[in-house]
């Protein structure tokens, strides 16, 4: 319905347009900026619009339509688009960021046109404190929404997370959450391919509750189905990663459909543990190579170590999980369930920046979507995911100024996102480049 909905103001859009055919406004172009020519793919899922006009002023996107219907006004700066692709800056709905090394995760982001962010649970250190000075301004990074740090059982996973004991004890931690203005509360919910407790129903319960007592809506990281059905009950509503240990049935899609339900399943992330060693031209990648920690990047290069991801035990769990997963988003689309773009990024083999068009690709290539859904998975319906109205995620009139500009055409190939021609923040052109992974202080053992 809300599909129908969209074709049919689209209709009407389109024939008042026509109506005023050959009356097009006159625009003054002192201080704008002006992408003309460039196919517009806008982020929402609605066919592209050829040879469009995007007019920026300030941070604000304050004219769109096509060359026929939007002028490209006289003065201001004028950027010929043409045959070049223009989309939104890129959501990216899971991340992980490590103590100290934040301006670096954020400025691989940005290189790579992730202009969105939401970070799920590790906020450990001085991690919020520089949040805090991203978000005044003094750091260049993505727009930021957090979890702080994250629920699991005290013995579970991930390690060194908040792991109530009790439910009175898991409403104090949501209760000293809310006072530090989180935007989310995430839980795990997970036994770590049986090695972990999970978090008990009951405290689940509890942190769901007390969060919906503050206003402040949970994401949960989820494995099981029979936990998604109780974590509904508990009025979760918003999930990361999917359901890997069946097939779902009906009963499932329906619930889902019904109680609004949204899925960003982090299928790029699920598949690291033997992606790269079964491509280990992968490590030629500079992208690649530059998001990632150097001991990481290390062991990767060790082709010994790349033999061992590939025989080991757990890497065979996780290609049948992974089976069941690719499943489960394809039949959560197809019923018209969100699904959004979370690359987990900061796990496992995830670099930053390169982890988000990876998660596009796969999303394309493994779960069924086209290039057009993933884009919006990645645009409005991520955006959708942070706030009730955003101003971010799509390019219409009266949003944020967050594009960028390619070279090359992603709905031929999705993974033509990475071939970025230029990156806009707020309206201003960001200076792209892969930052070096900062060394330690002296003294420093970090």
């Amino acid at each position: 319905m809300r599909r129908a909905s969209i074709f049919a103001a689209a209709i009407v859009l389109s024939a008042a347009l026509v109506g005023c055919a050959g009356d097009q406004p006159s625009i003054d172009g002192t201080g704008t900026i002006t992408i003309a020519g460039a196919t517009l793919i806008d982020g929402t899922g609605a066919e592209p619009i050829e040879d469009a006009v995007v007019i920026v002023r300030g941070d604000r996107i304050e004219h769109v339509g096509s060359r026929d219907d939007v002028p490209v006004p006289d003065g201001g700066e004028v950027v010929n688009a043409t045959g070049k692709f223009l989309i939104p800056g890129l959501v990216d709905l899971h991340n992980h960021y490590r103590d100290g090394l934040e301006e670096w995760s954020w400025a691989l982001q940005l290189h790579a046109g992730v202009l969105t962010v939401r970070s799920l649970g590790s906020d450990h250190g001085q991690t919020p404190a520089t949040i805090g000075e991203a978000r005044a301004g003094t750091v260049p990074a993505p727009r930021i929404f957090t979890a702080g740090v994250g629920f699991t059982h005290p013995e579970g996973f991930p390690p060194g997370k908040l792991g109530p004991a009790s439910e009175e004890e898991a409403r104090e931690m949501v209760r000293e959450l809310a006072a530090r203005e989180v935007d989310l509360i995430k839980m795990w919910v997970d036994t770590f391919l049986d090695t972990r407790p999970k978090i008990e129903p009951e405290i689940r319960s509890a942190i769901a509750g007390e969060a919906a007592e503050h206003g402040i809506p949970v994401s949960a990281h989820i494995f099981f189905e029979d936990d998604v059905w109780q974590l509904v009950d508990a009025g979760v509503r918003s999930f990361v990663h999917g359901v890997r240990d069946q097939e779902v049935d009906d009963e499932f899609v329906t619930m889902a459909q019904e109680n609004g339900l949204t899925f960003a399943p982090a299928l790029g992330q699920a598949k690291t543990f033997w992606w790269v060693a079964e491509h280990p031209e992968l490590l030629d990648d500079e992208e690649f190579r530059a998001g990632l920690q150097p001991a990481l990047l290390e062991r990767l290069l060790d082709s010994d170590s790349r033999a061992a991801m590939l025989e080991s035990e757990s890497t065979a769990r996780r290609r049948v999980a992974y089976d069941y997963v690719t499943k489960f988003v394809r039949r959560m689309n197809e019923a018209g369930v969100p699904i959004t773009v979370g690359s987990d990024s900061g796990a496992g083999n995830i670099a930053y920046g390169w982890g988000t068009h990876h998660e596009l690709e796969t999303l394309v290539e493994d779960a069924g979507l086209t290039p057009l859904e993933a884009l919006a998975a990645a645009g409005a319906a991520a955006a959708a995911e942070l706030t009730d109205d955003p101003d971010f995620g799509s390019v219409a009139e009266g949003m944020a100024a967050d594009l960028v500009l390619l070279s090359a055409d992603p709905l031929a190939d999705i993974r033509n996102t990475r071939q970025i021609d230029r990156v806009m923040q707020a309206g201003v052109w960001f200076e792209r480049g892969l930052p070096e992974f900062p060394q330690p202080a002296a003294g420093d053992n970090q």
